[in-house]
């Protein structure tokens, strides 16, 4: 292949990346139901946890050495970090920002990893405010963050996408499971089938938000606090 096709063949990729869809969003349903500690117990019993996103709440995944193994490590120590700072109930805006920005941008695809977990996080933040598990101030503070992450720092769908979660507009499969998470009325097998939904969103984007709204449900059940 001659290097002017090379050239016309990327430009044509990056334009159908351009035009691709982006993913329907939503705000969450200001009414979604009670939120317990104990019913976030029994659901993450329940929930559907595809290996990408226990990697992520974990820290382990990719092979030894690899950039893959580095991606996840960092990712969850900047999201454990977060979830500590969420749940001791910091209002100060500047207490999020360093680990927020470290996590725009890290890793590979449309909407890097860095990012969905960001946006998890804070449609999980805004779930739990309602059952008084996360101090609404904190969850205004984060999303303040989110507002004023640097566009150049990451994709253009990214931003796109931190951007309306800090109005509070998420992906709609996204926001499906935080509303059903932690409602004692919620059925397990209808919270099963739409955790699967959310996790076949993209390559890997659905596995990454849910893990990131995981990471803060896994917080409040163990009484995580901010170091």
């Amino acid at each position: 292949m001659r290097a002017s096709e090379i050239t016309t063949f990327l430009d044509a990729a990056a334009l159908q990346v351009r035009a691709r869809t982006p993913l329907p969003c939503r705000e969450l349903d200001p009414q979604p139901g009670p939120v317990s500690r104990a019913s976030l117990v029994l659901d993450l019993a329940c929930i559907f946890l595809p290996a990408r996103s226990r990697a992520l709440l974990s820290g382990q995944g990719g092979e030894p050495g690899s950039v893959e193994e580095a991606v996840v490590k960092w990712a969850n120590a900047r999201v454990d970090a977060l979830v500590g700072t969420l749940l001791s109930g910091d209002v100060r805006v500047a207490s999020y920002r360093s680990d927020a920005a470290a996590l725009t941008g890290l890793g590979p695809g449309l909407t890097p990893t860095g990012d969905d977990l960001l946006v998890g996080l804070a449609a999980m933040s805004q779930r739990l405010v309602g059952g008084g598990l996360v101090e609404a101030r904190a969850a205004v503070a984060f999303s303040t963050v989110l507002a004023g992450l640097p566009a150049g720092e990451t994709t253009p769908a990214a931003q796109r996408l931190l951007q309306n979660a800090a109005r509070g507009v998420f992906p709609s499969a996204l926001a499906s499971v935080v509303e059903m998470i932690g409602n004692p009325n919620a059925d397990p097998e209808s919270l099963q089938t739409l955790t699967v939904g959310l996790a076949s969103v993209g390559a890997h984007s659905g596995a990454d938000l849910l893990a990131g709204a995981l990471a803060l449900v896994n917080g409040v059940v163990d009484g995580k606090k901010s170091r």
